[in-house]
C-alpha cells in the first residue's frame, strides 16, 4: 500500500464552488465531484492521528521534512475514491482540487495545509463527504483511557479496527508514527518495570520542600536510576541510585519543587536509553482526588502493574512515602465522569441525572432527602451510560445523591474518595417564604450542629463546622462554616467564614469576578443601612484600585428566612493571583494594636503573630524577619533615608490609593487592625490593604457603646491612620503627602458628586428593604429602633452631605479639583525586540500635582493603575512587569502599568 499527500488547497467558501478563499471547518455546497452513488459508497476512514509532537523534535514527512502534527485518511474500499469535496471539521481542511485515493491507500493532511491546529488536549474530528453527511467522527483526549504514549511521547493515535467505531477508545492504538507505512498492529505502552506509587504535589503546610515522589522497583532485579529521569520535573539521576527488587526510592529535596505542579502535571518516568518506563497525569480535581492538594494526602498508586494514568488507580491518603504496598486488583475502580442533572427540578417531578463510567458492572446511587438516612436506588448501565431516575420531592426539599460503581477494581463513587464532598445534589424549586429581591443563598445544617457552631468562639483558619450551601440550585456538599472576627464574635447575629470543600469552586452563578473556595458572609449587625459594606466595595470599584466584591443575599437555613447576609471576598491566594502578586508574597493580617511600632521588636514570634497573623508561607523558621526588618526600618529611618525607602521598598500608588479611599469612605478601624500587609519579593514592595468595613461612613469603636453605636459623623482626623508606622511615612512626608492629597481631592469629586449615593442608596433600599425589615425581626437591633430607609436617611445626612460640603465646596484640608486633562510629557522610552515600550518617563510640568490614576498614555500603550499623582515638576519611570527597583541616587517614583490594547 502507498500513501500520497493531499494534493488540494484549502477549501474556504461555504455556499460555492470549491475554487478558492479561505480555508474552512465546513464541507462545500458544490456539485458532487463524483456521483452520489460513488460517493456513497466510498469507504474513508481516519487512520492516523499525530496530535502532539514530540518535544523537541517532530515528525518528519518526505514531501515537506518536519511536522507538529498531521491526520491520516485511509481507503477501505474496493475501489478508488474521488476526495474533491470532502471535509474534516476540527482542523478547517476540505478537498479543493481532484484527489483520487486509490483502494487501500493512505493519504496524509499536514499541518502546512489547514488553518486549525490539533489540540494537545482534546478534539473532535468529523470526515464529511461532499453531501454532508457526517462518515465518521473521532474525539480523541490525553486522558485516560485514551493511549497515554500517544500524548507528547513520540507516539500517534493509529487506528487497530477499521471495523470498530472510530469514537471508540478501543478502535485506536499509540505506536511510532507511520505516515508512509501500513498502521502498527500491536500498541505501545509503557515498560513499567520502575513505577511512580506515590506523588505528594502540595503539602499541608504548602512547604514545597516537603514535597515528594516515591518510586518501586517492580521487577526480581536490582535496577540502577543512574541516567533515568523524571520528564516533568525535570530531575535526572546523575550517579549510582540502586533500588532493590520490590524495593522503594523516595526522591525529595534533590529536584526544584517548583516544577512540581500544584494544580495539574504530567510525570513521565524515562530510562537511561530512553524508553518510557512510566507515566501519570493528575490533576487537582474532578476525576482525581482533591485531599491530595494540600490537605494533607498524597495520591497512592494502588496496583503497579496497570497504567499510572487512570484515575480509578490511585486513591489519596495520608502521606506516608516508604510504605507502598502493591496491590493486584486487575483493574482501576471505577470512575465516573459526566454527571448531568437538572438544578432546581419543579416539585414532584421525577429527578433524572446520567453520567458515564470506565470500569464497572453495575451502579447505583445513594441518595438523601435533606437529612434522612440513605436510600438506594439501582441505575441502568448501557456501554458506559449511566441512567437513574429519583423519585420527585415537595418543594424546597434538599436532594443529595451520590453514584457508586462496582467494577472488577472494586467500588468507585462519585464524588469520588479523595474529593471533599461526599454528595451531589440540588434543592427542589421553590418560592421564598417572604416575597424578596435578593438572591437566595440557602444553607442546610441540623439544628444542633448550627447551635454548635454559633456558640463555638474557638475556631481559626479553615476549622469549622460541616454544612450544605446552595445557590440558584447548585448545591456544595461538607461545606465548613465558622464564626469569625473579634468583637463580631459576641454579636447576636455572627459572621461567618465559608470554606468549600476540597476540590470544588463556587461562580456564584457568574456574579462572581472569579471563582472563589471560600469567602465571607458579612452580617451588618453593626451597620442599621445594610449600605456600608456595599457602598465602600463601589467605592473601591469606581476608584480602580483593589476590590473586595460585596453583593446583599437574603439567606435561609433549612428553608426558612436566616439572615440578610453581604457575600463578602475573602484576600486569599486566589484574590492575590487576580491582582497579579507572586507565589512568593508575604502576607500578614494585621490584629490589635498591630501599628508596626519599634516594641514589637521585642515580641517573640509566636507573640508576633497574634498582633501580626501571617497567612503565607508560614512553614518558614524565618523568625518573621523580614517584617521584622520593615519595622525596624519604620521606626529608625527619618526624613530624605525614609523617603529613599519608600520609594525603593513601598507600593506608593497602592498605599495612596488605599489612603485616599479609605478617607472618602472614612474607614476607622484600620491603623491598628483590619488591614493586611504584603511583600511581593517580585519587586521587594510592601502593599497596605485595608479590611472590614461594617464602620465606615461615620461610624467609629469608641466608649461605651463600642461597635453598637448609633452616632453617625464626620471625624476631624486629618492624619488617620498616622499611627501605623508605614502609612505614616506617605502621611508625614510633604510630596508623598501632596499626592495623598490629590488623589482624595479626585476620588471625593467623584464619589460626593451630588446625588450618586442618593441613587445608590435609593437602589439597595428597594433592593434589600423587606429583607431588611425581616432581618431586624429574626435578630433585633442595638439602640435607638430604625428601618433601613431611616438609617440611610442618617448616613446621607451626617456623614454624606458633610463631607460633600467639607471636601468640595469649602475645600478644606484638600487642593482644589483637578481641571480636565492636564498635560503630561512624555519622554524618553526604550523598546524592545517587538516594538514593545519597556520602559518609559513621563513628567509633570504643571506647578500642581497631577492625578494621572487610569489614564491611557498611547505614546507608550501604557495604562497608568488607581493612585498614581506625579508631583508638581516631576517625573516617574513606567515599567510593566513587577521588578524590584534598586537604589536610586535621586529616588524616583516606579510605576507598573498596564499596557493598554
Amino acid at each position: 500500500m502507498t500513501k500520497s499527500r493531499a494534493l488540494g488547497a484549502l477549501c474556504g467558501l461555504l455556499a460555492a464552488a470549491c475554487s478558492g478563499g479561505g480555508p474552512t471547518d465546513e464541507p462545500a455546497a458544490t456539485s458532487a465531484p463524483s456521483s452520489n452513488a460513488a460517493i456513497e459508497q466510498a469507504e474513508i476512514r481516519f487512520s492516523e492521528i499525530y496530535f502532539h509532537a514530540s518535544d523537541p523534535s517532530p515528525i518528519t514527512l518526505q514531501d515537506t521534512g518536519p511536522v507538529a502534527e498531521f491526520v491520516e485518511l485511509v481507503n477501505t474500499g474496493q475501489a478508488t475514491a474521488q476526495l474533491q469535496g470532502w471535509c474534516i471539521t476540527g482542523i478547517k481542511y476540505c478537498f479543493e482540487a481532484a484527489v483520487e485515493l486509490a483502494a487501500g491507500a493512505f493519504l496524509v493532511v499536514s499541518a502546512d495545509e489547514y488553518d486549525g491546529s490539533l489540540s494537545n488536549k482534546q478534539d473532535r474530528l468529523r470526515l464529511i463527504d461532499p453531501t454532508t453527511e457526517v462518515r465518521e467522527e473521532v474525539t480523541y483526549s490525553d486522558r485516560w483511557p485514551w493511549p497515554e504514549l500517544a500524548d507528547g511521547d513520540g507516539y500517534s493515535l493509529q487506528r487497530a479496527s477499521f471495523a470498530g467505531d472510530p469514537a471508540d477508545v478501543a478502535s485506536w492504538i499509540a505506536a511510532l508514527p507511520t505516515p508512509s507505512q501500513p498502521n502498527a498492529t500491536v500498541g505501545v505502552s509503557p515498560a513499567r518495570e520502575v513505577v511512580i506509587t506515590e506523588v505528594n504535589y502540595h503539602a499541608v503546610d504548602d512547604n514545597p520542600a516537603t514535597t515528594f515522589i516515591e518510586l518501586f522497583n517492580a521487577t526480581a532485579e536490582p535496577i540502577d536510576l543512574n541516567g533515568w529521569c523524571i520528564e516533568g520535573l525535570e530531575f535526572c539521576w546523575s550517579v549510582a541510585t540502586v533500588v532493590t527488587p520490590g524495593g522503594l526510592l523516595t526522591l525529595q529535596g534533590s529536584y526544584d519543587p517548583a516544577q512540581l505542579s500544584a494544580a495539574s502535571d504530567r510525570l513521565r518516568l524515562v530510562d537511561s536509553v530512553g524508553t518510557i518506563e512510566d507515566v501519570v497525569a493528575y490533576e487537582d480535581s474532578g476525576l482525581w482526588p482533591a485531599l491530595a492538594d494540600g490537605y494533607g494526602h498524597s495520591l497512592q498508586r494502588l496496583d503497579p502493574s496497570m497504567s499510572g494514568r487512570p484515575p480509578g488507580n490511585w486513591i489519596s491518603a495520608d502521606a506516608n512515602p516508604g510504605s507502598f504496598v502493591p496491590s493486584s486488583i486487575g483493574a482501576p475502580l471505577p470512575t465516573f465522569d459526566d454527571v448531568t442533572f437538572v438544578l432546581s427540578p419543579d416539585a414532584g417531578v421525577d429527578f433524572e441525572l446520567t453520567a458515564t463510567v470506565t470500569d464497572a458492572r453495575e451502579v447505583s446511587v445513594a441518595y438523601r432527602i435533606g437529612f434522612e438516612d440513605e436510600h438506594t436506588v439501582a441505575a441502568d448501565l448501557v456501554d458506559g451510560h449511566v441512567s437513574a431516575v429519583l423519585p420527585g420531592q415537595a418543594a424546597g426539599a434538599l436532594i443529595r445523591f451520590r453514584l457508586v460503581g462496582t467494577g472488577d477494581g472494586g467500588i468507585g463513587t462519585w464524588p469520588r474518595q479523595g474529593d471533599g464532598a461526599q454528595y451531589e445534589g440540588t434543592v427542589v424549586r421553590s418560592e421564598p417564604t417572604e416575597a424578596s429581591a435578593l438572591p437566595r443563598f440557602q444553607l442546610f445544617m441540623p439544628d444542633d450542629v448550627y447551635a454548635a457552631a454559633a456558640s463555638d468562639d474557638s475556631l481559626h483558619g479553615d476549622e469549622g463546622y460541616p454544612a450544605v450551601m446552595a445557590f440558584e440550585g447548585e448545591v456544595f456538599d461538607n461545606v465548613l462554616i465558622r464564626i469569625k472576627g473579634n468583637q463580631a464574635r459576641t454579636n447576636p447575629k455572627k459572621k461567618w467564614k465559608v470554606r468549600l470543600p476540597a476540590g470544588h469552586e463556587w461562580f456564584a452563578a457568574g456574579r462572581l469576578v472569579s471563582p472563589v473556595d471560600q469567602f465571607d458572609l458579612l452580617s451588618a449587625a453593626t451597620d442599621k443601612s445594610y449600605s456600608r459594606e456595599i457602598l465602600t466595595a463601589d467605592m473601591q470599584e469606581l476608584s480602580g484600585g483593589y476590590v473586595q466584591q460585596v453583593f446583599p443575599m437574603r439567606v435561609e437555613r433549612n428553608g426558612s428566612f436566616f439572615g440578610l447576609y453581604m457575600y463578602g471576598e475573602s484576600i486569599d491566594g486566589d484574590w492575590r493571583d487576580r491582582y497579579g502578586f507572586s507565589k512568593d508574597s508575604l502576607v500578614y493580617k494585621g490584629e490589635g494594636f498591630a501599628q508596626l511600632e519599634k516594641q514589637d521588636l521585642v515580641l517573640s514570634q509566636d507573640t508576633l503573630r497574634k498582633k501580626y497573623e501571617r497567612h503565607s508561607l508560614s512553614y518558614l523558621d524565618d523568625n518573621d524577619q523580614l517584617l521584622r526588618d520593615l519595622i525596624t526600618t519604620l521606626n529608625t529611618l527619618e526624613g530624605d533615608a525614609l523617603a529613599a525607602f519608600a520609594y525603593q521598598h513601598i507600593d506608593i500608588p497602592q498605599v495612596v490609593e488605599a489612603l485616599a479611599t479609605m478617607r472618602v469612605v472614612q474607614h476607622s478601624e484600620w491603623q491598628h487592625k483590619n488591614y493586611f500587609l504584603i511583600y511581593d519579593p517580585a519587586d521587594e514592595k510592601w502593599r497596605l490593604i485595608p479590611i472590614d468595613f461594617d464602620l465606615n461612613f461615620g461610624h467609629w469603636f469608641h466608649s461605651p457603646c463600642a461597635a453598637r453605636c448609633d452616632d453617625t459623623q464626620v471625624l476631624y482626623w486629618p492624619n488617620y491612620p498616622d499611627h501605623n508606622r508605614l502609612a505614616r511615612v506617605l502621611l508625614r512626608d510633604d510630596v508623598l503627602r501632596e499626592m495623598v492629597d490629590r488623589r482624595t481631592r479626585t476620588l471625593a469629586d467623584e464619589f460626593f458628586a451630588a446625588g450618586l449615593i442618593e441613587a445608590r442608596l435609593d437602589e439597595l433600599a428597594a433592593l434589600m428593604g423587606p429583607d431588611a425589615a425581616l432581618d431586624v425581626r429574626v435578630w433585633g437591633q442595638y439602640g435607638a429602633r430604625q428601618t433601613m430607609a431611616e438609617a440611610q436617611a442618617i448616613l446621607l445626612k451626617n456623614y454624606v452631605v458633610v463631607q460633600r460640603v467639607r471636601y468640595l465646596e469649602r475645600g478644606e484640608l484638600l487642593p482644589t479639583a483637578q481641571e480636565g486633562v492636564p498635560a503630561i510629557e512624555v519622554g524618553t522610552y526604550d523598546v524592545d525586540d517587538a516594538g514593545q515600550v519597556v520602559h518609559a518617563a513621563l513628567t509633570n510640568t504643571n506647578p500642581v500635582a497631577v492625578d494621572v490614576s487610569g489614564r491611557t498614555f498611547d505614546e507608550i500603550s501604557a495604562v497608568m493603575p488607581a493612585g498614581v499623582v506625579i508631583p508638581a515638576g516631576g517625573t516617574i519611570l513606567v515599567v510593566f512587569e513587577r521588578q524590584p527597583v534598586g537604589a536610586q541616587v535621586t529616588p524616583q517614583l516606579v510605576v507598573t502599568a498596564a499596557r493598554s490594547g
